[in-house]
């Protein structure tokens, strides 16, 4: 059998999501993880034989993949987590779609020069986008059913970067937080979460305004 390879900064990033899959559907993969700051990359990527070279990327035999959401789906197509029926694979690419923008929201404000200006304005839009996902959850125990979606692995990144950057981003969200600690205890990624592979922090590159500091929050 191939053993695939996933190739990634050594950060949580956009690997993270595709990383906690991986573990939780036990798969034996290469977590391959680059230095920023080093040629280690720009030495390898034109020898990869990707259509796009690009961090991450996914290998596994033929499939040389780039492009987060584009390898989640794959994966969540391969193992089966897109939903049970029409009805919650119409909410998983909905979900997916959304929470996607989401997370570029934040990158975009921590990657941005104007970060100091726009960090307040950006606070204050949390709760009312947080309870948009409140709502949406409701009762369900992950974000279309009763069963783990690929899009949960980027929900649960995703919130808890917010958690991360404004300590109070689910407050007042109950449904949201119980899912967060469902998600979390999920018993498939305890080995990881509890290794030396699993890296609370940093969530960002080196070149971002948040996320990339020597120690994480002190609320992490």
């Amino acid at each position: 059998m191939i053993k695939p390879i996933l190739g990634y900064w050594n950060i949580r990033g956009l690997a993270e999501p595709i990383r906690c899959l991986l573990h939780y559907k036990e798969v034996d993969f290469e977590d391959k993880r680059y230095v920023f700051g080093t040629n280690e990359w720009s030495n390898e990527k034109l020898n990869l034989e990707l259509q796009f070279p690009n961090l991450p990327y996914y290998m596994e035999g033929d499939v040389k993949l780039t492009q987060s959401t584009t390898i989640m789906r794959y994966l969540g197509h391969k193992y089966g987590l897109v939903g049970k029926d029409d009805k919650q694979r119409l909410l998983v690419s909905l979900t997916e779609q959304q929470i996607v923008d989401f997370r570029t929201n934040l990158v975009n404000l921590c990657y941005s020069n104007n970060y100091e200006s726009m960090k307040g304005n950006s606070i204050k839009k949390i709760p009312d986008q947080m309870k948009l996902w409140e709502k949406f959850l409701g009762n369900r125990k992950y974000l279309v059913g009763d069963n783990v979606a690929y899009v949960d692995f980027i929900a649960y990144e995703t919130f808890d970067w917010f958690r991360l950057f404004y300590k109070d981003s689910l407050h007042g969200c109950p449904n949201l937080q119980i899912y967060q600690d469902r998600m979390k205890n999920l018993p498939e990624l305890q080995d990881y979460f509890n290794s030396p592979r699993y890296k609370k922090w940093p969530i960002f590159s080196a070149v971002a305004k948040f996320g990339c500091s020597k120690e994480p929050p002190e609320h992490a």
